[in-house]
């Protein structure tokens, strides 16, 4: 009986395979198309969980270029944020001086290989615009990452993974806000000590750190539904 039936799931989807085929039809996986929506509206917060890059200016064409992004589109908040959460880049519209880039798919800065490339990326973007930051935050590993570049130089990455209890990279003096700040550093000649990880005085970053780090640079993404110097327009999001 077992073996009967064996023989006709086999047969079934054999048969459903050729008639599959005659007919030009194929299992080969078609993503959804993403929902772009164009109608100007209010800007979302975001920040948690994503990573995002800071420029000085409102060109979107040539920030997409430099970013190497394809097939771009104009797109309002709603589906630019969505869509950025999903593996897109979602390049905003301008915030004061500043526009940003969010989304899955730009360079992670979770490992060591990625922020090269990071480096290389912000001494690009900030060799053309004056200036470009980073940002990255994912609580689940309890990842945190900031960068800065300025006129094509990389002048401070604090890269740390929780998970794992030791930072990815440290580099360059810490800014104005960083200063007060007893930062733990897995580098560091006083992380020698066995006795250093256990220390009440240290600094841990979260995800709250990396927003005030970014206020305190260029824009904290969690509060722009607070200000009022957003320009009414539309962004650009990547296919």
């Amino acid at each position: 009986m077992k073996t009967t039936l064996i023989i006709g799931i086999i047969a079934f989807i054999a048969i459903s395979i050729w008639f599959a085929k005659r007919n030009g039809i194929t299992a080969e996986y078609k993503p959804k198309s993403k929902l772009i929506l164009t109608e100007k509206d209010n800007p979302i917060d975001f920040g948690y969980k994503i990573v995002w890059i800071a420029v000085k200016t409102n060109d979107k064409q040539k920030l997409a270029k430099i970013l190497n992004l394809k097939n771009t589109k104009l797109s309002n908040w709603k589906s630019g944020i969505e869509n950025a959460y999903e593996n897109s880049v979602y390049i905003t519209p301008q915030i004061g001086e500043w526009t940003l880039a969010v989304g899955m798919k730009l360079i992670s800065g979770d490992s060591k290989e990625s922020i090269k490339e990071l480096e290389i990326l912000l001494n690009k973007l900030s060799l053309e615009f004056g200036e470009a930051q980073f940002f990255g935050t994912h609580r689940v590993v309890e990842y945190h990452n900031w960068m800065k570049s300025v006129n094509g130089k990389t002048e401070r990455i604090y890269a740390y993974i929780g998970e794992s209890g030791e930072n990815i990279k440290v580099f360059g003096n810490p800014s104005e806000i960083e200063k007060d700040l007893n930062l733990f550093n897995s580098f560091s000649k006083e992380a020698e000590d066995e006795n250093y990880w256990d220390r009440e005085d240290l600094i841990f970053a979260d995800e709250d750190l990396v927003m005030k780090i970014a206020e305190n640079w260029s824009i904290n993404p969690t509060k722009l539904t607070e200000r009022k110097d957003i320009k009414n327009e539309l962004g650009l999001l990547s296919e």
